[in-house]
């Protein structure tokens, strides 16, 4: 089943080094291009692929793309301010090309690898608000927190970085599973949890995690 409201539009993104953790500094900095990113509540921004290395630092390939989930009727608002433009972070610069347009698509399996809850850190609280957002969202479906190999629930922290200071937002891999087709694309179009436009809370086929870790594996 293909949505027919919504679309991922995947620019080519080429440059060397981002920091790893990114997400706050990519929409800072595409915000400043395109107006419509600053101001939407309807977009998210996918975490872009590279090679971690041991600086904290994400070296680019040429899987890296800049992905952008958005309504197929606001792909112009965002399309004129972005194509063939540098984006500038900190020092370094990368170049945004022409994209591709790819749809939606059900699956029965969803994850994202970063999912953040405002002032919910701790596990046990963080499932109860996801599942009730997904209980107001009519989603019917079985919700995991990932683990990586060693068992460890996969936990990270975003940096979020402002002029008045620094924070730090804890957040976690999820996984739902058994999902409708109908709900599966509700989840991709909405999310759970904030900060979508920072690289959390966007949803992709589960088998995109296990390709993206033999991936990583072969690199």
């Amino acid at each position: 089943m293909i949505d027919p409201s919504y679309a991922d539009v995947v620019f080519p993104f080429k440059g060397r080094l981002l920091p790893l953790d990114n997400g706050y500094l990519i929409y800072s900095a595409l915000s400043r291009l395109c107006p419509y990113i600053h101001e939407s509540h309807d977009i998210g921004i996918h975490p872009i692929a590279g090679k971690p290395n041991r600086y904290k630092q994400l070296k680019l390939t040429k899987q890296s793309k800049l992905k952008i989930r958005i309504p197929l009727a606001k792909i112009p608002s965002i399309y004129q301010f972005l194509v063939d433009q540098t984006l500038k972070i900190g020092e370094s610069q990368f170049y945004i090309g022409i994209p591709e347009y790819r749809p939606l698509i059900s699956a029965s399996s969803l994850y994202s690898r970063l999912v953040t809850i405002r002032r919910r850190t701790e596990p046990q609280e963080f499932l109860k608000v996801a599942q009730r957002q997904l209980d107001e969202l009519g989603i019917n479906g079985k919700l995991n927190l990932l683990k990586k190999k060693n068992g460890e629930l996969q936990c990270r922290n975003m940096q979020i970085r402002k002029s008045q200071g620094n924070s730090s937002n804890r957040g976690y891999g999820v996984e739902v599973t058994d999902l409708s087709e109908p709900d599966s694309l509700t989840l991709q179009r909405k999310g759970i949890g904030g900060r979508r436009k920072m690289m959390c809370g966007v949803f992709v086929p589960s088998w995109k995690n296990q390709a993206q870790a033999q991936a990583n594996d072969n690199n």
